[in-house]
């Protein structure tokens, strides 16, 4: 009971810092979907991988072999969801799933099951795009990334300008758009 009441109101003061900074910096994000939202309907399914925007230009290694990728987000058991990736990663298929916790005091933030990376998500109207997501990742090796998602392969270029220019504006200025020339790989 004393960890929840803490939990709730540090995440009340988070919510205000949060409030306070978006006046200072104008191009921050509104604040992250909570984990009721995202566990709605309207964001479970597929999602295909547009492009990611990054701090230091070395955390783009691994994007950069990247074709093509979708994500699949589907509820799980015990307040968590189930991500699938499928990537076409130099003419070979790659499939990924990992467990991310959901768990209501630590909203808005999911933890992945073996806690070597933390997510946050916002949904695509920071780029005028309704069928877009952001999903800000802090990776295991400190490595933190802003990838766009959207639900149609096709993503119009002004979304992808918008994504990376909001990006530029939190000095994440190294990108990469995923070029989608090769074959799609099957969830």
């Amino acid at each position: 009971m004393l960890m929840s009441t803490l939990w709730s109101a540090f995440g009340s003061l988070m919510g205000l810092f949060y409030a306070g900074m978006q006046v200072m910096v104008p191009c921050l994000p509104p604040a992250p979907l909570s984990i009721s939202r995202l566990n709605t309907d309207e964001y479970m399914g597929s999602w295909h991988f547009v492009a990611v925007s990054v701090w230091d230009e070395d955390d783009l290694k691994h994007f950069k072999t990247t074709d093509h990728a979708i994500l699949h987000i589907q509820k799980g058991d015990n307040d968590t969801l189930t991500v699938t990736e499928s990537s076409n990663i130099a003419n070979h298929c790659h499939k990924h799933t990992w467990t991310y916790n959901t768990l209501s005091m630590m909203d808005p933030f999911l933890f992945r099951s073996d806690f070597d990376a933390i997510a946050l998500v916002w949904d695509g109207k920071f780029v005028n795009c309704p069928s877009c997501i952001i999903i800000l990742l802090v990776g295991e090796d400190e490595e933190i990334s802003a990838m766009l998602f959207a639900r149609d392969e096709k993503t119009p270029d002004e979304v992808i300008q918008g994504f990376k220019s909001k990006m530029e504006c939190v000095y994440m200025e190294d990108f990469y758009k995923v070029p989608q020339q090769k074959a799609q790989c099957k969830i």
